[in-house]
């Protein structure tokens, strides 16, 4: 029926496919199909009750169809009702164990649930009944997050070869995902602007709010609305939290848009981003359409999307354009690809200048390093080696990365630094018992003792900082960097090793160590990196001056001066505002000091 074609075309009229759905119903209220459809529609639209409602009536009246739960499934994964959708997923393929769909959905939720064994399996299962380009890359994704290297180099080499033949799709649900794209081996900074690109085209029917007049905004101080579902303890608040304490409420008045999971109000960041964000909007439930229109009539002057394409974005609502001058920032490494944002914040070193072509958006760049951070973190205490399971005399490498950040080549470059000084051992966050079997097994290949692999608990993030003072040096991830963890290992005083690529994502760590004032422990290639890590591990001295070096300065260095950083901050923000009063469009901006090139 038409209802259904266009909810298929990402161009396609949602108001006129609501309307032939609903006048369908009315004819055949019994009908499960339209139910199912008019689910998928809301869903695309974030009216994510409504979604639920039409789902849960299309299974009701087909309990045998298969798509019936896994359309509800998918409903029910968007308003962050994990269980639940696996549950309906799950009932799908008890229905119809050849639903492709289903496979693939299930895949995505135990991603979200940090089921990744389970994950790799489902994505298996769905490629090899659709081998679509999106379901491969997250396939490929879900192989990385497990450890089975040769599972994502089998379905990556499927996707090279599909985008060779021009198989990259705009249909809602058939894209390739920007962020696991981005960190994919092998990824450039090109063709992760064509994928993002790809991507916000979704978002093409977001039709804009009528502009807004300049003469329309209140009072002196900016309006800053922040767009995120982390503000909680969470990475993103770990590092920010300092900063948006320390801009000047007679400059900028912060008001949150909060889609952040219930029950959050305990967490001690929470309480503090409660204190230093005067406004508070919660818009989970709202659709993109009404939480723009929130937006607007709060007088936002700037919107800053803190999430980018991260898992649970919500960039819809600013592609309706809420806010005269709308940014990305902190949540995602690289361009999102979306007309509807005007700047990117960053600096010189995650995006040079001469990189700018890579990018939708306009710079702007901070002096030292894009990533705030906050002098407040408690930093707990340090226990004994041996309470860690270290050895008291070995040299310790800390590489607490996710497993997807561990490459095939990461790791055995980490494995011949083993190989040449048996005093070093490897200090690697737990995981999944399948991930840590495959890491064992390369080491035994590669002639290392299983025992010189220590496995660390996740921890709340003090106790963290705390047991990391017991590293001797902290390695580098690629292309997918050392982004928070960078950080976490300078705050608690241990020597962060970087390895520089050509992309945002992969130039995080660089920027991190040279506004820590440590530029020299930065590589521009593995071999030269390789070579920088033997180096340290066998030099003692050198190890302990870095040690001291941080210790000195830790109060002082860019990286974590969060009241200059502030003032940068709010530089960067007033120059893209002038040029707006202005009536100028948006240009590569450097903050602070007033130099707005064109």
């Amino acid at each position: 029926m038409l209802g259904a074609l266009l909810i298929d075309d990402p161009t396609g009229d949602k108001a006129e496919a609501e309307r032939l759905l609903r006048a369908a119903l009315e004819l055949a209220p019994e009908d499960a199909p339209i139910w199912s459809n008019l689910c998928v529609l809301l869903q695309g639209q974030t009216r994510l009750a409504e979604a639920i409602e039409a789902g849960q009536r299309a299974a009701a009246l087909a309990p045998e169809w298969a798509l019936a739960f896994s359309n509800l499934g998918a409903a029910l994964r968007a308003a962050g009702a994990w269980p639940e959708a696996k549950q309906c997923f799950r009932q799908a393929l008890a229905n119809d164990g050849e639903c492709a769909d289903a496979w693939y959905n299930l895949g995505c939720v135990c991603v979200d649930i940090g089921e990744h064994e389970e994950a790799r399996a489902a994505f298996v299962e769905a490629v090899s009944r659709s081998p679509r380009p999106a379901w491969l890359l997250q396939g490929a994704h879900a192989c990385r997050l497990a450890v089975d290297w040769e599972g994502a180099d089998l379905m990556e080499a499927e996707l090279v070869r599909q985008l060779a033949d021009g198989s990259l799709s705009t249909a809602s649900g058939h894209c390739l995902s920007p962020f696991v794209w981005l960190t994919t081996p092998g990824s450039t900074a090109a063709m992760q602007l064509q994928v993002a690109c790809n991507f916000a085209a979704q978002f093409d029917a977001h039709a804009p709010l009528p502009e807004r007049a300049v003469a329309g905004r209140r009072g002196d101080a900016l309006r800053i609305g922040l767009l995120s579902a982390d503000f909680r303890d969470h990475a993103t608040a770990h590092l920010m939290t300092g900063v948006l304490e320390a801009l000047d409420p007679a400059r900028f008045q912060l008001i949150a848009y909060d889609y952040s999971p219930p029950g959050r109000e305990g967490d001690v960041y929470r309480q503090r981003l409660r204190a230093a964000i005067a406004e508070w909007v919660q818009v989970a439930a709202m659709s993109d359409l009404e939480a723009a229109r929130r937006m607007r009539a709060d007088g936002v002057d700037i919107a800053i999307d803190l999430k980018g394409w991260t898992q649970g974005y919500r960039a819809g609502i600013l592609a309706h354009r809420p806010a005269p001058v709308q940014m990305q920032w902190l949540g995602f490494p690289g361009t999102m690809g979306a007309p509807w944002l005007d700047y990117i914040i960053a600096d010189a070193v995650v995006i040079p200048p001469g990189a700018e072509a890579g990018y939708s958006e306009r710079v702007l760049r901070l002096p030292a390093c894009y990533q705030p951070n906050d002098r407040g973190r408690e930093i707990g205490a340090t226990p004994a080696r041996a309470a860690l399971g270290l050895p008291a005399d070995a040299v310790v490498l800390a590489a607490f990365h996710q497993y997807y950040k561990i490459t095939r080549d990461s790791f055995a470059l980490w494995l011949r630094v083993l190989a040449q000084c048996p005093r070093a051992v490897l200090w690697l966050l737990d995981g999944p018992d399948g991930g840590k079997a495959a890491l064992i097994r390369e080491a035994q290949a590669a002639g290392i003792d299983p025992a010189r692999l220590v496995w660390a608990p996740r921890v709340p993030a003090a106790e963290h900082l705390g047991r990391l003072g017991q590293a001797d040096l902290a390695l580098d991830a690629f292309p997918v960097n050392a982004h928070t963890t960078a950080s976490d290992a300078l705050w608690a005083g241990v020597p962060q090793l970087a390895l520089c690529g050509d992309s945002f994502v992969s130039r995080v760590s660089a920027s991190i160590v040279s506004a820590a004032g440590l530029p020299q422990l930065a590589a521009a290639d593995a071999a030269s990196y390789e070579a920088l890590v033997l180096e340290l591990v066998r030099d003692g001295a050198c190890r302990a001056a870095l040690r001291e070096q941080l210790r000195a300065t830790r109060e002082q260095v860019p990286l974590f001066d969060a009241q200059a950083f502030a003032r940068h901050l709010g530089d960067g923000l007033e120059l893209a505002w002038a040029r707006y009063r202005q009536g100028l469009p948006p240009a590569h901006i450097d903050a602070p000091g007033g130099r707005v090139p064109g």
